[in-house]
């Protein structure tokens, strides 16, 4: 105390939080072939069977802060002012390990053994019956499709299956000015200001790497480097005016961008006693009505995490790719590569130290944050009005909206061009030489078999599969790869549900790019290096992190309160309010934002009543009843209490996604969304023909003639996926084809919690106090939906959880003593 009305208050707080996991695995020596004799040094990865082995992962963490703060308040006049700064220090340390590599197994393309897996040795086999097979034969005779594992860093070094630790800072400091005026004796204002400075992530060693936005854009190059959407020369094949993307090192006391220094926070809010008013304000407003309103804005800091996955996700710490062998990197060697040959599972080749700069591996991610991106910042609006309702009750209606924006978001630049190399048109060819070769009796297969056969040239899939030119894909005789009727490329040909990028990806068995084979045959057959992506060499993504994301909220709240008079007091409240969210699809980069009801969990809630009472029984001493009650009888009848706290909402949104609406409305949709119990209390969210026929709309195959699976076609009323026949979205999610997005209500919840309580006085001050209590007291089942919508099994379709913080009836006594 620095004087009668001026007061100075600091504080320091420092926290500390170390955790590990498995550290008794951690330690080098641990990490042998002797403790994993059974499994012959890695972890296997069943095929078919969901946790068949633990992958323990050691690793520990520990988040170092300290705070600094100062404040001063001020008394002078009528005003209260309050003033001050803050200091805080986060520091991050973690480090883990994946301890032992990771094997699949599978037959793979030259496996002599492949060839067993057909239809001819397994009559009536499925696509996904036949994988079955081929995968458990690989298990049960040691076929290994790739083994996983990664190096870290330590000292300095690369060590394979080793221990990295990452270690980063970031700081923030700011200062306020607040000051409460009571300018009238009926009005008070409430003004500040504060500023807050939070400086950027930067590592304590040299361990990470980064890379500059000409490295995200890759060969394709930097189009715009003030605008994080339109960053790079995207969907342009063949335009390479970029260069070979590098990792360079990401050093020690090294921001990860630009300073933002325009945070600036002001906040405004006043009180309004209106005082007596005559004629209809008077009656409408009645007595002492206070009017309040306010405005602020804030600033968000983002988590550690945020930054140091970022980091990490670029090779330099750790290199994720280089030491795996698998199909795609093109070392496994000669095959089979078999479980019982030890002298061949060592790892891939990989640099023993990293020296910046280096390009990594083509199956890398290269990883940045925006150099101007913008710190998230949150303003709030509220003006209400407060109105008594006789002497003891009041009522207060108030609007409440919030606007977030800036919020960071990631952005991917290796968004598959479909439609500027051409290779939808081809894949639309592709579905019609499938189904004109079904239809003649070849097989299922899309090749090109020549004029007047109803087929027609796909020169893409033919540079990928045979490296053939461009200029030759019109010869039917090139068309010798047996990858045309191969069941990974025809089934994303389906009629119903045609998906282009499946073949459009880096999938090792699916993708026409996902192979170093494939990429060598289509560089031969003169396809540009971009003909895919902006950024064909890194293949894991090409993904920088930025704002653009925003919210906002808009609610009208109620309340009615009532101060404790005659034993009775509650307080009950109802909001009427909607949530928006700024949403991308596709990647974001054809499409613009689009902002749509957040239908997260539990994102909006539409409408929510609460109320809270407290009700002493009108017995015993003081009390209507029985006031002259004696010492024996106010123990039993005096001290009782009832109170119930209520909940009703408004059921959860659920977003169904991307759907075409097969007769039926969206309206329809929303009425028919509701609880259904059938005969073997089983919970659903959709009539049970919905269910079926969706079933079969889901149900496809891209062999049949009707191009629906052994269900049948669907009829009726359903749900049917968005591509189809007559369009195929290039954007996924957007709408182009189905309804983009489609938000549905689940039921409403209520819970009621009772409590019936009774004190009994000991002696002095202190008494015993006997409660029951009864959370959820009527038993109310509250369902969690879902969806169901893609599920081919009735299964699918139930639903799986309750919602609420009680699930069921639960009972409870206490007892205690207060003195």
């Amino acid at each position: 105390t620095l004087g009668g009305n001026f007061v100075n208050e600091a504080r320091v707080a420092v926290a500390e939080s170390p955790v590990k996991f498995f550290a008794e695995l951690g330690d080098a020596s641990t990490r042998n072939t002797d403790l994993f004799a059974n499994q012959a040094g890695f972890h296997l990865a069943f095929p078919l069977v969901t946790g068949a082995s633990a992958s323990p992962i050691p690793q520990g963490r520990n988040a170092w802060n300290l705070m600094i703060e100062d404040s001063v308040s001020w008394l002078r006049g009528n005003h209260s002012v309050t003033f001050g700064g803050t200091f805080t220090h986060l520091q991050t340390t973690s480090y883990n390990s994946s301890l032992v590599p990771t094997v699949n197994f599978d037959v793979l393309t030259g496996d002599p053994a492949l060839g067993m897996f057909t239809t001819a040795n397994f009559p009536g086999a499925s696509t996904a019956q036949l994988t079955a097979a081929r995968q458990m034969y690989a298990l049960f005779t040691g076929r290994m499709s790739s083994i996983n594992g990664d190096a870290r860093l330590e000292n300095g070094k690369y060590v394979y299956m080793g221990n990295a630790q990452q270690d980063g800072v970031m700081r923030e400091a700011g200062f306020f000015l607040q000051d409460s005026w009571r300018w009238k004796p009926n009005f008070t204002v409430n003004a500040g200001l504060r500023y807050e400075l939070q400086l950027p992530f930067y590592p304590l060693n040299n361990s990470y790497s980064t890379v500059t936005l000409e490295s995200i854009c890759g060969r394709s190059g930097v189009a715009d480097r003030s605008n994080v959407e339109q960053a790079c020369n995207m969907f342009q094949p063949g335009n390479m005016p970029g260069s070979i993307p590098e990792y360079i090192n990401f050093g020690e006391g090294e921001y990860a961008f630009k300073v933002d220094k325009n945070n600036w926070a002001p906040s405004l809010g006043f009180a309004w006693v209106l005082g007596e008013r005559n004629g209809i304000l008077g009656a409408i407003l009645g007595d002492e009505s206070v009017l309040r309103g306010g405005y602020s804005k804030s600033f968000s800091r983002e988590g550690l995490t945020n930054y140091t996955g970022r980091y990490a996700s670029n090779p330099g710490l750790f290199l994720f790719n280089e030491p795996d062998r698998n199909a795609s990197n093109g070392n496994l060697g000669p095959l089979p590569l078999l479980l019982r040959d030890p002298s061949r599972h060592g790892p891939g080749a990989f640099p023993e130290s990293p020296s910046y700069p280096f390009l990594g591996s083509i199956n890398d991610s290269v990883n940045r944050f925006d150099e101007n991106i913008q710190v998230p910042w949150a303003e709030s609006v509220s003006i209400g009005l407060q109105r008594a309702l006789g002497r003891n009750h009041v009522v207060e209606a108030r609007y409440v909206g919030t606007r977030s924006g800036d919020a960071w978001t990631t952005y991917n630049f290796n968004e598959p061009a479909l439609v500027e190399n051409g290779f939808l048109a081809e894949f639309r060819q592709a579905q019609a030489n499938l189904q004109a070769n079904i239809a003649a009796g070849r097989g299922a297969t899309f090749r090109y078999f020549g004029a007047g056969t109803g087929t027609a040239p796909l020169p893409i899939y033919l540079a990928h599969f045979s490296g053939v030119p461009i200029a030759n894909a019109g010869d039917s005789s090139l068309y010798t790869s047996s990858l045309f009727a191969n069941s990974n490329y025809v089934n994303p040909l389906t009629m119903w549900n045609p998906n282009p990028f499946a073949p459009a990806s880096t999938s090792s068995s699916a993708g026409l790019y996902g192979t170093p084979t494939f990429r060598a045959n289509a560089a031969a057959a003169g396809l540009p290096l971009n003909f895919w992506v902006a950024n064909p060499d890194k293949l894991g993504g090409a993904i920088m992190t930025g704002g653009g994301g925003k919210t906002y909220y808009n609610s009208m709240q109620l309340e009615l309160r009532r101060r404790l008079v005659n034993g009775l007091q509650f307080n009950s409240s109802y909001v009427l309010g909607n949530a928006f969210e700024s949403q991308r699809f596709g990647g974001g980069f054809r499409r613009p934002r689009v902002m749509r009801r957040d239908a997260g969990s539990p994102g909006d809630l539409t409408h929510a009543f609460k109320a809270n009472i407290v009700y002493d029984l009108p017995f015993g001493r003081g009390r209507r009843f029985a006031s002259n009650a004696g010492a024996v009888m106010e123990r039993v009848v005096g001290g009782w209490s009832l109170g119930m706290n209520s909940r009703v909402q408004s059921g959860v949104l659920v977003e169904l996604g991307n759907l075409r609406l097969v007769g039926m409305t969206a309206d329809d949709v929303r009425k028919m969304y509701k609880l259904r119990i059938n005969e073997n209390q089983r919970v659903f969210m959709w009539p049970q023909a919905i269910i079926d026929e969706t079933i079969k709309a889901f149900s496809l195959s891209s062999t049949s003639a009707t191009g629906y699976g052994a269900l049948g076609a669907p009829s009726g009323q359903y749900f049917a996926p968005p591509n189809g026949p007559d369009c195929i979205e290039v954007a996924p999610g957007f709408g182009d084809c189905g309804t983009g997005t489609l938000v549905v209500q689940g039921p409403w919840l209520q819970q009621h919690d009772i409590a019936l309580a009774k004190r009994i006085a000991l002696f002095g001050r202190s008494n015993l106090e006997l409660r029951i209590e009864a959370l959820n007291a009527f038993n109310q089942v509250n369902y969690f939906p879902n969806s169901g919508i893609g599920g081919t099994s009735t299964t699918a379709w139930e639903v799986g959880s309750l919602n609420g913080t009680n699930a069921a009836r639960v009972l409870q006594f206490i007892g205690r003593i207060n003195f």
